[in-house]
Order: structure tokens, then C-alpha cells, then sequence
């Protein structure tokens, strides 16, 4: 049997591990979703791990590497250390950083990454030799994951985050198995740090909540004023491409409101942070613009001249950043671009799986596969769910034609939980663990975000669709299967299901495919037959501040808790 490689992302949030084999991704899992605790900051992956190992049988002691997705070696060996000490020469930084700073010297040495991890791999498997640490450098491997789950033969790849071992963002030429950075751009100028900072500033809670400011972004408009002030904190570089932060406003100077801005952020707006239970006004959403077409036209900029630089027509984002689907969008809409593949783990837990692949790689020889499914976590087996049913004393009825009742019930308006198969990875619902609803109906956003989610009016909702009707209802296109991309609808999508277009006209698509995801595409076939249109409103099976649902257990938790209708389990139809 070939070897078995893990990657582990342990840290500051979004704990994760993946198991790999061949190239090709086994498992995944992500610690949030056992521990119940969104993001599971601060916490050992330990579930996880104990998942991933257990869908393959294996021993930890047959694992052959553990790979990390941090530079261990310039932490370990002075590298990292004298970086930290030209910014400490550049600019006056304050103490907050230069703690930050000694705080990720320690914890990134290699000593104390190999003790960290032995500690917690002993006490879950006894006295056991743990695997050798393959570290890898942070911007590399969200690259190398990638690229070369794009199916690509050649691409450019941009790989954007808060922070990474020294880089924010990075561009590669990617050839064949070739993966060389051609332009860097270093801390302090971070396009995660800069959207983050605005996150807090408008009131919400930074590395979790940038995708209100990008959908709360559709409800402003252009205000010139907003935006001049906005390119005081983010600068164009002097060679008319890349850009700069400022980092008076963002990371040296008092911070009284928020560790993500400064006061001088504060006074350059003249206006205080908004507080989370204050309304929103017009200007916040005029600031959220002024924001998310910063940060679009940035990119957007990168990506046409290293396009142009490489002579390529392929793209590939990696980096917590690649989350910002209308950033994506953005990007497509340009005829220099022949397709684009926005990793839908690029975030640090899903660089887990990346760090995996390219262990299995750098060791093996085996090249990585290219990402078909994303269904690669917690199944709950048939037995399990009725015995659960029957504990609980819970009414139900086990049917074989689960797709032709869920489809009639859709039909009819009521909103539907559907808990089928293995978990899906990332912060997608891609038809595993998902919440659908009638798109035809207007007032399907509200009633879902009132009386389930128990969120913000302005939150999109998303529609699946079935790959051979995307053109129909999607302008200039890709093959967009894990929804990381905004489209831009047509008429007859914005008239035919009005519930799953964005203010602004645009949709984040899920992309099905008969081959890829049966159940799922049989069941948007059977509300084509009984509505006209091969599409559902499809959003995550959980409400607000909450993980997506893991276990069966966790779905019955949520379905008696909100205002949902139905529960489709499997085989299992559970109804209120």
C-alpha cells in the first residue's frame, strides 16, 4: 500500500488536517465542526485527525510525514528574525507588533512545532514514534494547492492573505510541475489586513465576517470622497503595479477601537467605529464599496500584468483572500482570461489538504490530482440515523423516492434541510449539509434569514444549478462547482428566480454535475419538471455564529431550533 501523508493546520484559527494518498485527497475535516465552536481558535485538531485516520484504517504510526504549511526553517534559523528586525528599522512599530512578532518566532521554532505536535499526538495514540515535520513556506503551498487542482498545464497564481511567513501576497508562473514566484510583496502590506481592518471598522468581527462587508458592498454606491480616503491607507506603488498600506493606519500608532486599525484610521474618516448593534447607514455602505472595489481593481491590476508578463490566459488564487468570490468575478471579466480556478479551501485550514498534497509530492514524486469533489468529510451511516430517530421518539418516514418527495415539498414553498452523504469541505454548502428553498420567490430571502439563519437583511443567498442549463441563466461563465465565483445573472435568471440574485445582479453559483454529484442534480432535475427551472436556492445548514452541521445529531439540533420545515436525511423524511 502506498504511503499515507497528513497536513495539519494548527494555529491561531480554523484548525484543520487532511489525509492524502497517491495525490489524492482521502479526508478532510475541519476541527469547528466536532468541537462546535466556530473557527475553533486556538484549539488542537485532535477530532479531526482522529476522523481522517479512521476513514482509512490506518494506525498513526503508518503515517510517513506531517506536513505544515509555515517556513519552519528561516523561523528556526535567523531568517525570520532579521526580516522583523528591517521592519523594526523602517518603520516605528509599536509594542503589540513587536510582541506579535517574538510570539511567532517562538511558536513557528522548530523545537517547540515538533514538541507541540508529539505532545498532542502521544496523549491521543500513547508512546508512539511521531512522523517527521515537513514544513513547507506558507505562500508555496497555498500556490501549490492551487495550481495543481486547476487540471492547468500552465497558469498564472496569485496568492493573497493577511500573512504568511513574511509575504501578504505573492504572484507564481506556474508551469507544468514548475512553481516559481516571479513578484513578492511583504508584510506590512497585506490586502487581508487592510479588508480586515475595515471589517472591525464597520463594526463586525475581523477573519470572520469579511463576507458581510463584501455583500454589504452591493448596497452602496460610489462616493469619490470615501474613496480618495480609502486610497490613503492602500497606495499605488511606484511602478504603477503593485500596492502599498500604510501602516499608520492600520498597525503602528494607538489602538483604542480595535487591534486591526489604528486611531489614525479613526480620525481619517472622522467618524467612529460603528458598534455592533448601532444601525447601518447609508455611509457604511458607501464605505463597504468604496472597500471591496479597492481591494477588486488591486487585484485585478496584479492579475492583468502578471498575465501579460507570462503570455498565459489561466488563473489560479489561493490565500484567504481567494474567499472574496466578487474579487474572483472581477477578475473574469476581462477577455485576456480564458478560465479561472479559485482554490475553494485557500483559506489556512484548507491549506491542511495543500500542505498534504505537497508533501506526497516533495517526498513521492506523485503530482497532486485535480479537485473534483469537495465531499470529504463526516458521513453518517443509514443504521446511525435511525437509531438516533428512534431514541429521540422522532416521527418519520423512510422512503426510497427521497429526490421526488424533497422535490414536491420544494415545489410547494417549504424550506427543506438536506443532510446527505459526506460532509463538505470548506465554508460552502455544496449539497451535503445545505438549507434549499424555492428561488422563485422573493420572499424566500427573508423568511430564510429571519426565521432560520437569523442574520443580516443584506446576506446573498446562492443558487445550485445543473451544468447543462448554466448558460442559460449565467453570463460569460466557468465551471464554478464549489460557488467561489460571482456571475453576472441574466434576464432571465433575475425574472425566473429572483430569490438567489444579489442587488447588485450578481449570483454565486454552485455548478452541478450528474457525474460529480447524482442525488443533488436528480433532485434539481425533479424541481425542473415540476417548476420550469433547473435551480434551488442552496445556503449552509446552520444559523448565524454557528458551524455548518457535522453529525446527524447536530442537524435534528438545528431543525427543532429554527423555523425550518423539513429535514431529509438520507433515506429519513422528518416533517414538523
Amino acid at each position: 500500500m502506498l504511503p499515507l501523508y497528513v497536513g495539519i493546520f494548527e494555529g491561531h484559527s480554523d484548525p484543520a488536517v487532511a489525509i492524502v494518498r497517491d495525490g489524492e485527497i482521502l479526508a478532510y475535516a475541519e476541527e469547528e465542526r466536532f468541537v462546535r465552536l466556530k473557527h475553533a481558535p486556538n484549539i488542537y485538531p485532535i477530532s479531526s485527525l482522529l476522523y481522517c485516520l479512521n476513514q482509512d484504517g490506518v494506525n498513526a504510526e503508518d503515517v510517513r510525514a506531517i506536513g505544515i504549511n509555515w517556513n519552519v526553517t528561516a523561523y528556526t534559523d535567523g531568517t525570520m528574525k532579521k526580516f522583523f528586525e528591517n521592519i523594526k528599522e523602517q518603520w516605528s512599530i509599536d509594542e503589540n507588533t513587536k510582541r506579535w512578532q517574538q510570539y511567532m518566532l517562538g511558536y513557528f521554532n522548530m523545537n517547540k512545532v515538533e514538541q507541540r505536535h508529539a505532545y498532542h499526538w502521544k496523549r491521543a495514540f500513547g508512546n508512539i514514534k511521531i512522523p517527521p515535520i515537513h514544513p513547507m513556506p506558507h505562500h508555496y503551498v497555498h500556490a501549490l494547492h492551487a495550481y495543481f487542482q486547476s487540471s492547468f498545464d500552465k497558469a498564472l497564481c496569485i496568492t493573497i492573505d493577511g500573512s504568511g511567513d513574511q509575504h501578504c501576497t505573492v504572484l507564481w508562473d506556474c508551469q507544468n510541475d514548475n512553481i516559481q514566484p516571479i513578484k513578492e510583496i511583504s508584510m506590512p502590506h497585506s490586502l487581508g489586513w487592510f479588508y480586515a481592518a475595515f471589517t472591525e471598522y464597520l463594526g463586525f468581527q475581523a477573519y470572520n465576517d469579511e463576507y458581510k462587508v463584501m455583500g454589504l458592498a452591493a448596497y452602496g454606491q460610489p462616493n469619490e470622497e470615501l474613496r480618495e480616503k480609502v486610497r490613503k491607507v492602500i497606495l499605488l506603488a511606484e511602478n504603477g503595479i503593485e500596492y502599498r498600506l500604510e501602516p499608520k493606519y492600520i498597525f503602528f500608532g494607538n489602538h483604542t477601537w480595535s487591534e486591526r486599525f489604528t486611531d489614525d484610521l479613526v480620525h481619517l474618516f472622522n467618524s467612529p467605529m460603528r458598534l455592533t448593534q448601532e444601525p447601518i447607514t447609508d455611509w457604511h455602505k458607501d464605505l463597504a464599496y468604496a472597500v471591496q472595489s479597492e481591494l477588486e481593481d488591486t487585484v485585478y491590476r496584479l492579475a492583468m500584468w502578471g498575465m501579460d508578463e507570462l503570455n498565459v490566459h489561466n488563473i489560479c488564487i489561493g490565500g484567504g483572500v481567494g474567499l472574496n468570490v466578487k474579487m474572483n468575478g472581477h477578475i473574469l471579466t476581462h477577455d485576456i482570461v480564458s478560465n479561472l480556478f479559485a482554490q475553494p479551501l485557500c483559506s489556512d485550514g484548507g491549506a491542511a489538504a495543500g500542505a498534504a498534497l505537497g508533501t506526497c509530492w516533495q517526498i513521492s514524486g506523485i503530482r497532486p490530482k485535480p479537485l473534483k469533489t469537495l465531499a470529504l468529510g463526516y458521513e453518517e451511516k443509514d443504521d446511525d440515523i435511525k437509531q438516533i430517530l428512534n431514541l429521540c421518539r422522532i416521527p418519520y418516514k423512510e422512503v426510497d423516492n427521497i429526490v421526488e418527495i424533497a422535490a414536491d415539498e420544494l415545489a410547494k414553498g417549504r424550506i427543506i434541510s438536506w443532510f446527505q452523504g459526506r460532509m463538505e469541505a470548506g465554508p460552502r454548502a455544496l449539497g451535503q449539509r445545505s438549507i434549499l428553498g424555492d428561488p422563485r420567490n422573493i420572499e424566500m430571502q427573508d423568511k430564510i434569514n429571519n426565521n432560520i439563519k437569523f442574520r443580516e437583511y443584506w446576506r446573498p443567498f446562492c443558487p445550485a444549478i445543473t451544468a447543462e442549463d448554466a448558460g442559460k441563466y449565467l453570463k460569460r461563465h466557468i465551471d464554478s462547482a464549489f460557488m467561489n465565483v460571482a456571475f453576472e445573472a441574466t434576464d432571465v435568471l433575475k425574472k425566473r428566480a429572483p430569490a438567489i440574485v444579489h442587488v447588485d445582479g450578481t449570483v454565486r453559483a454552485q455548478i452541478v454535475h450528474r457525474n460529480i454529484l447524482p442525488l443533488f442534480h436528480s433532485l434539481l432535475q425533479a424541481f425542473k419538471i415540476r417548476t420550469g427551472i433547473p435551480i434551488l436556492l442552496n445556503t449552509s445548514f446552520n444559523v448565524k455564529g454557528e458551524p455548518i452541521v457535522c453529525t446527524f445529531q447536530d442537524a435534528l439540533r438545528t431543525f427543532f431550533s429554527t423555523g425550518l420545515e423539513v429535514l431529509v436525511a438520507d433515506r429519513f423524511i422528518i416533517y414538523k
